[in-house]
């Protein structure tokens, strides 16, 4: 007589075979969104990294490299230890708000989103009391004040400028758990 189906035993060890694997692939697959998220963030501390040195190639080709103040703006020039330069860097245009300390951005939300082009579509910078955090936009809160605040405690880049000529810069890698 010729079978038409499967027996009650073979459809149990199928399921049982499927919920091995399910029990064995399901936690690899769930953390997948976490290494996307370091992933990207890992990316645009290069891209920072990238447009930072190129800042400071700029500003020490024009010989600023070691002053504490350099803005795109125009200024009227009666301003002590404010130089106001045209450094042709992407995104700094004169007459934007890009300011310099020591050859590098300073901390400041508008000179750091003008260095990294579409910026503003997946990223937002966060105010902290530390200085600012770099991190996802949905991740991010309006505050009462225009700025913006974190809501989690993880998963962002912070900057910081230097503080004396020479010094260098620190960007620091905070991983998404």
């Amino acid at each position: 007589m010729k079978k038409n189906g499967f027996t009650l035993i073979e459809l149990v060890v199928v399921i049982v075979i499927l919920g091995i694997l399910a029990v064995v692939a399901a936690p690899k697959f769930m953390n997948l969104q976490v290494d996307a998220r370091n992933a990207s963030l890992k990316g645009l501390e290069g891209s920072l990294k990238s447009a930072l040195g190129t800042t400071y190639a700029k500003l020490t080709i024009a010989g600023l490299e070691n002053e504490r103040y350099v803005t795109t703006r125009k200024n009227s020039g009666t301003e002590q230890g404010v130089f106001s330069a045209d450094l042709n860097i992407p995104g700094c245009p004169v007459g934007t708000d890009c300011v310099f300390n020591y050859g590098y951005p300073i901390n400041h939300i508008t000179t750091l989103k003008n260095l990294i082009e579409n910026f503003n579509t997946d990223w937002q910078i966060a105010e902290y009391k530390g200085g600012n955090r770099i991190t996802f936009k949905q991740f991010t809160k309006g505050a009462v004040n225009g700025g913006n605040q974190m809501t989690r405690n993880d998963c962002y880049l912070t900057y910081a400028p230097p503080t004396e000529a020479g010094s260098g810069y620190t960007l620091t890698f905070h991983p998404c758990k």
